[in-house]
């Protein structure tokens, strides 16, 4: 270590050179390094999709599903696997174990897709696995024009392919997309009357057009691919087309009608009130919003010039969120840091803490280089991460200058104090660190997506400590020995003489009645945390503002796209009424989707989807109104004008939509929506067998719920389907050689509205389809005429009965078993999870007695989950402790006295709570893992200092002399936190908990090091007054 120290000092020039390079590395790593509101918080999966048009939900289970999730479970590495079924489509969906590879688990699934595949109808495309990547929300872009649609889906086309050429985006769709379609419409009537087989017709229709190349001829230097005309272009020629049936010659046009059009749309969306069609943009891990954003904005500036008759906006913009988030936190970090230079500069000596001071900013330099390299982003939580280090790098400085500066005053020169004064703290040092980080190491252990999502956390503490132990012994020794100088010995401040003296008189008091002081300090200090404890509330994550509230739900089932369009822009219309131009930024309405309780898209016609977008919120502190502003790298105020808080404007939203609750409308939910892992407060699944049964649970919970307060948007996802008409042959079709497979082949051409073909028009691929002209009359299905192995003809109605049934909209399965789940929202104010499960607790068995399995899932289950893990994280963390603690002193019982400190600084978080107003959280529950570190630090130094000590007077002097480099160190991290700790707002309300966890347990495990450590070393060594 001497050697490495003389190094760092006598190579000045080298290693100034060295800290320019880390600058500009930094500088670097800050433009590259991906930018986020919040770090990724999913698992690696695979998405198999699939589907077959026409076929029902139970189909599509019984024939594929049900095989493919047999086959899954075999699959290593595989778990969870979810499936959801509607008809016509299927996607299952399985969570990777982490450490395994991606694309050998891929290539385990693909096998057991191609051993299901001879199961499958001939003419039905293979299911396809994907590894499911991870992207973010970046903007979303409105595209209005009042140009024909064929025009704006177009424009709509060339942007799309444009912003697929930007670097870093992982998906762009077009909501609102409608393909070409060629569509022939057959008239079954006028078949009949010609004498035509409709197995014929439909045969020959599918062969009007191949886009596929026919061969190749290579004639001595003259080769030539051979392909056709990929189909006739024009409607006319189409119609004017002679099919030949046997003996018969007759023109297309005769028997059908022939079009060129847009496929039914599968949604379509509003801006503003205004029919649009909008492109929803993702990013990748990589991406960098911020960048990205201003590309996407240069890019539709050229499509303003392009075409006049167009507008291009770009609403929902994660850019702007992530910049003022990153704006708020970054700000609270300088400030913080300055309010901690200020306070060494006014406690110690200016040189020192010039010194100091320099070390910071070297240490966050590091500290951005390895995220970048390791390929983290800059986000909320790693900036949080930053702010928690923040006074603890101050504390390893501290202690090694003012080392430094002692020998200095001993006479030593610059170079030996220099190396003196760093070597022998170095163990000290050293065990500081190590203490604290592995107080925050071991909550890498917590699985799942939460794990994902806090992972940062410990990651750029441990970053950032060791920076700063790198810095303390490296960088400090060398800018001490050239700007650390001895002058003249100043008087002790006033302030310092009076806590010195006032803790001197308050530590002789008790250690003058050392055992009754330790019981009453100790026995007091337990039964408050036990009081505390017993009133204290749990919940997952802090509420907090956001800029979006969402409106959904669905109207009655048999509604196709545009009907739902009619019926919701009544709604749509009357928030937009309604709604102040200084709250609301705009509303977007999407037709034929809208987000379940789990913030996954659900596609259906009868479904819409309201995004009622906010401006940003004012200034709401003293920091945000002017220190912010200040310390911001890129700070934008323009949207900064809303005064009301979401959850307040939401509720004027409720009020509209009360007088809408009736049919047409089958369900209409206001929500405010939260981030975090968990998406939903109360989530029941019931697994079961009987329909009827589950529906009957259903109810019964829904009635439960609806009498709880503080309980509200109670909704279910067994939502009622279109009903399904089931053929059943008889004995006169049976006679006649009908069969059931004779039968689908036959109505297929007409019913199922599949792709038979495709053509090439001016560049675009057409998809070609057949159906009957009057395909959607139930009354024309049930008397078509069918033609029968023989050529008779007969009625569809003679040779079948018909039966109606009704089933779910979809099937919802997990790990092969069906499910259907009862989601509600809470006020956290009013009641939490944990208080409205115990509430339900009699229900839910009641519910169990009907054969219904009952699954508790969201914040509950990710409550206990965490739980689980934290606790097992602590104590991995207090053992590790605990070893660094008897490797310094060689001593179970001085450890011991140390290790005590930590279960006694839980009473100052608990008070800190209380004054502050809110409930223990998970982000609390991880400071306090974490503060198990830091409160050990100032009481092993403590204990270093009086273990030689066998009198009282030896204790107090020895103790006395520990005061201001424990309270400086804990002052310093607090101040770090207090931003976060009272000035807290938007989305770093998160984040508040931890702070406040941090900094009142800091605060109060002070007063422990500095009072219970020497009484309970006092009492252990049996010292007694000096005679």
């Amino acid at each position: 270590m001497k050697k490495f120290l003389e190094f760092a000092i006598e190579k000045a020039t080298l290693n100034h050179l060295f800290l320019l390079f880390i600058f500009i590395l930094s500088i670097f790593a800050y433009k590259s390094v991906p930018k986020e509101i919040f770090p990724p918080a999913t698992l690696d999966k695979i998405l198999i999709s699939g589907g077959y048009a026409g076929a029902s939900a139970q189909t599509l289970d019984k024939m594929v599903v049900k095989n493919l999730e047999d086959e899954l479970k075999n699959v290593q590495n595989l778990y969870d696997i979810d499936a959801i079924i509607k008809n016509g489509s299927f996607t299952i969906v399985s969570d990777i174990k982490e450490g395994a590879n991606n694309l050998l688990v891929l290539n385990d699934v693909k096998d057991k897709i191609a051993k299901i595949r001879k199961d499958l109808p001939p003419d039905m495309d293979e299911p396809i696995a994907t590894i499911l990547t991870k992207s973010f929300p970046l903007v979303l872009i409105a595209i209005a024009t009042d140009a024909n649609e064929h025009k704006l889906l177009d424009v709509a086309d060339r942007l799309k392919s444009d912003l697929t050429s930007l670097k870093n985006l992982s998906e762009v769709d077009i909501r609102g997309w409608r393909e070409d379609e060629l569509q022939i419409a057959i008239d079954p009537q006028k078949i009949n009357a010609l004498g035509l087989g409709l197995l014929q017709v439909s045969d020959l229709v599918a062969q009007l057009s191949t886009i596929f190349p026919i061969g190749s001829i290579k004639q001595r230097g003259n080769h030539f691919f051979l392909t056709t005309q990929n189909g006739k272009k024009e409607k006319r020629a189409l119609e004017n087309t002679i099919l030949v049936i046997g003996k018969k010659r007759v023109r297309l046009g005769d028997i059908a009608n022939v079009s060129f059009t847009l496929s039914e749309p599968v949604t379509l969306s509003h801006f503003n009130g205004k029919p649009n069609v909008s492109i929803n943009v993702t990013k990748t891990k990589n991406g960098n919003a911020i960048e990205l954003v201003k590309k996407i904005k240069k890019l539709l500036l050229t499509y303003k010039n392009r075409y006049p008759g167009f507008e291009f906006k770009i609403y929902t913009d994660t850019s702007i969120w992530i910049r003022n988030r990153l704006n708020t936190v970054t700000s609270n970090l300088i400030f913080g840091l300055i309010l901690v230079f200020t306070a060494l500069l006014l406690t110690v000596d200016w040189r020192i803490a010039l010194v100091v001071g320099m070390g910071i900013p070297v240490s966050f330099m590091i500290g951005l280089i390895s995220l970048e390299m390791l390929g983290y982003s800059l986000n909320m939580l790693s900036l949080f991460g930053a702010l928690i280090a923040l006074g603890m790098l101050v504390d390893e400085a501290i202690v090694v200058a003012e080392n430094i500066y002692r020998h200095l005053e001993m006479g030593e020169d610059a170079k030996t104090a220099a190396i003196q004064g760093s070597l022998e703290m170095f163990p000290a040092v050293l065990t500081a660190t190590a203490t604290t980080i592995f107080a925050f190491l071991p909550l890498l252990i917590i699985s799942g997506e939460m794990g994902i999502f806090i992972r940062i956390l410990p990651v750029i503490i441990s970053i950032l400590l060791l920076s700063s132990l790198f810095e303390a012994f490296y960088f400090l020794p060398l800018h001490a020995k050239e700007i650390l100088k001895v002058g003249k010995k100043k008087k002790p401040s006033r302030l310092w003489q009076f806590l010195g003296d006032l803790y001197e008189n308050v530590l002789r008091f008790l250690l003058e009645r050392k055992r009754v002081s330790t019981l009453l300090l100790v026995g007091s200090i337990l039964f408050g945390t036990f009081i505390l404890l017993k009133e204290t509330k749990f919940q997952l994550f802090p509420a907090f503002d956001t800029t979006q509230i969402y409106i959904s739900g669905s109207v009655n089932v048999n509604s196709d796209v545009e009907d739902t369009q009619k019926i919701v822009s009544k709604l749509e219309q009357a928030i937009l009424h309604s709604v102040k131009k200084d709250e609301v930024s705009s509303v977007t309405a999407i037709f034929g989707m809208k987000l379940d309780a789990k913030n996954n898209a659900q596609t259906g016609s009868n479904l819409f989807h309201i995004f009622v977008n906010l401006h940003e919120l004012k200034p709401q502190n003293f920091v945000d109104r002017y220190i912010t502003p200040l310390f911001s790298i890129e700070y934008d105020s323009s949207d900064m004008v809303r005064d009301r808080s979401a959850r307040a404007i939401a509720e004027d939203i409720k009020r509209i939509v009360e007088t809408f609750r009736h049919p047409p409308f089958e369900e209409i939910n206001v929500i405010v929506p939260q981030a975090g892992i968990v998406k939903s407060d109360i989530e029941v699944s019931l697994e079961y067998e009987d329909p009827k049964q589950v529906l009957k649970a259903i109810h019964m919970l829904e009635n439960g719920l609806k009498g709880i307060k503080g309980v509200y948007n109670i909704t279910d996802d067994a939502k009622e389907g279109e009903k399904e008409l089931k053929l059943i042959l008889n004995d006169f079709a049976e006679r006649l050689g009908i069969t059931e497979g004779y039968l689908a082949s036959y109505l297929k051409s007409l019913y199922l509205d599949a792709e038979i073909a495709k053509m090439f028009k001016n560049s675009k691929l057409i998809y070609v389809k057949l159906k009957s002209i009057a395909k959607d009359s139930v009354e024309s299905f049930k008397n078509l005429v069918i033609q029968t192995p023989n050529g008779q003809k007969v009625l569809l109605k003679d040779i079948a009965s018909f039966w109606t049934q009704r089933h779910f909209y979809n099937i919802i399965k997990e790990n092969g078993k069906k499910i259907r789940t009862v989601y509600a929202s809470l006020n956290k104010k009013v009641i939490t999870t944990a208080e409205v499960y115990d509430k339900l607790d009699p229900l839910l068995r009641k519910i169990e007695k009907l054969g219904v399995k009952v699954k508790i899932k969201g914040e509950q289950k990710e409550n206990k989950k965490l739980i689980r893990e934290i606790t097992r994280a602590f104590v991995i963390a207090v053992f590790l402790i605990f070893g660094a603690l008897v490797w310094m002193f060689n001593s179970f019982v001085y450890s011991l006295i140390v290790l005590s400190v930590i279960p006694l600084s839980l009473f100052g978080v608990l008070v800190g709570n209380k004054i502050m107003g809110i409930n223990l959280t998970m982000p609390g529950m991880l400071g306090l893992v974490g503060l198990a570190g830091v409160v050990v630090n100032d009481g092993l130094i403590m204990l270093d200092f009086i273990r030689s000590c066998n009198d009282i007077e030896c204790v107090i002097q020895r103790a006395k002399l520990r005061l201001r480099p424990i309270m400086l160190t804990s002052i310093t991290t607090i101040l770090g936190l207090s931003t976060l700790m009272f000035f807290a707002s938007g989305q770093s309300l998160i984040l508040q908990p931890m702070a406040i966890t941090l900094g009142f347990g800091i605060g109060w495990a002070t007063c422990i090091n500095l009072l219970l450590v020497p009484l309970l070393y006092s009492v252990v060594k049996k010292v007694q007054r000096k005679v």
